[in-house]
């Protein structure tokens, strides 16, 4: 089987959960015995030697790329990334209205995007069964074509130890965040007031995006002398594990995460994880994690102190090593594109 892989061309620069999935992935189904080419807009491509095409992220971003490649006779396979604070019912009139008014005179919106890329999907790869229920109910995608399948995380982060971290920076046992510093959906500004005068230490890694956003967090950043900022480490970068197995706890504040990379692996570095309670973040981590509720700053600060609280347990681990490592997870991406290939 030969698959070629796209996503948004952004991906590449700014890094994040998308361009690490596609990259393990990729990886794993190589181990498999699929060959996976990643999509390169500047290269020229025979594309009936290729099975399907899969599409990472639905959006604005993707959607010019996945109509050409359905177009010109692809089958494709779309990884929605979708989610949203609004129930089912009404994220389908968003659609709707909009869509009646995109006949009469060009109206387009984020929904309706992932709506038209997954409508004209042959397979339909959401990562957990609340964005599947989201995909179906709001968007109308039919259940026929919808399997779900889960993130994973790389087993090298089981590995990680402190040491280099504390070597470099002196500090452990802190709370941690890792992602970007400047979209509103990662609610990292009500995370840093949530924070102020709790008796440890935290530690930002991520790059501070040149936005209005981005700026206030900056300026809460330098007004905290507790809160240390790391602007980038690479997914692969040794030191990015030791900080997950430094700290205490990882703390994912988002409005919605599918489900949150950065949550497993310091899941499996031994962190404990406080996260966001939306967007079928409880399907992966159960009982083992600590929720918050990212629209009280209140809720965010008791949750992350008795995340803090609670005593690092090997039952998170080993729960994430035995349910979602990328080889897993490229397994069942397996079956579901052998299921498609048969039909």
């Amino acid at each position: 089987m030969k698959v070629l892989f796209g996503t948004f061309s952004a991906a590449t620069v700014l890094g994040g959960g998308v361009a690490v999935q596609v990259r393990a992935l990729a990886r794993e189904l190589n181990r498999l015995g699929v060959e996976v080419d990643l999509f390169d807009p500047w290269k020229q491509y025979r594309l009936a030697q290729y099975d399907l095409f899969h599409l990472f992220a639905a959006h604005v971003g993707t959607y010019h790329l996945g109509r050409a490649i359905k177009t010109l006779g692809l089958r494709l396979a779309v990884t929605p990334t979708f989610f949203s604070r609004h129930s089912a019912g009404t994220l389908a009139a968003m659609v709707a209205v909009p869509g009646v008014i995109r006949r009469r005179g060009g109206f387009w919106t984020e929904q309706m995007f992932c709506k038209e890329l997954c409508g004209m999907a042959d397979l339909v790869l959401p990562n957990t069964n609340a964005e599947a229920e989201l995909v179906c109910g709001a968007l109308g995608v039919p259940r026929s074509k919808i399997m779900v399948i889960p993130n994973g995380v790389d087993p090298r982060f089981a590995r990680a130890t402190p040491d280099a971290f504390f070597n470099k920076y002196g500090i452990r046992d802190f709370l941690l965040y890792v992602g970007h510093i400047g979209w509103r959906r990662k609610n990292v500004a009500a995370l840093l007031r949530s924070i102020v005068g709790l008796p440890f230490r935290t530690v930002l890694v991520g790059k501070l995006i040149d936005n209005e956003y981005g700026r206030l967090c900056g300026d809460m950043i330098r007004a905290n002398a507790e809160v240390l900022h790391i602007p980038e480490l690479q997914p692969e970068s040794g030191l990015l594990e030791s900080t997950y197995a430094a700290a205490k706890v990882l703390v994912l504040p988002a409005l919605y995460e599918t489900p949150g990379l950065a949550a497993l692996e310091a899941a499996l570095a031994g962190a404990n994880v406080c996260i966001t309670k939306n967007g079928g973040t409880t399907e992966y981590f159960g009982e083992y994690a600590t929720y918050l509720d990212p629209n009280s700053e209140r809720n965010i600060r008791e949750s992350v102190v008795a995340a803090m609280a609670r005593p690092k347990s090997e039952s998170l681990r080993n729960h994430v090593r035995q349910n979602f490592l990328w080889g897993e997870a490229a397994s069942r991406l397996l079956e579901a594109y052998s299921v498609l290939s048969e039909q």
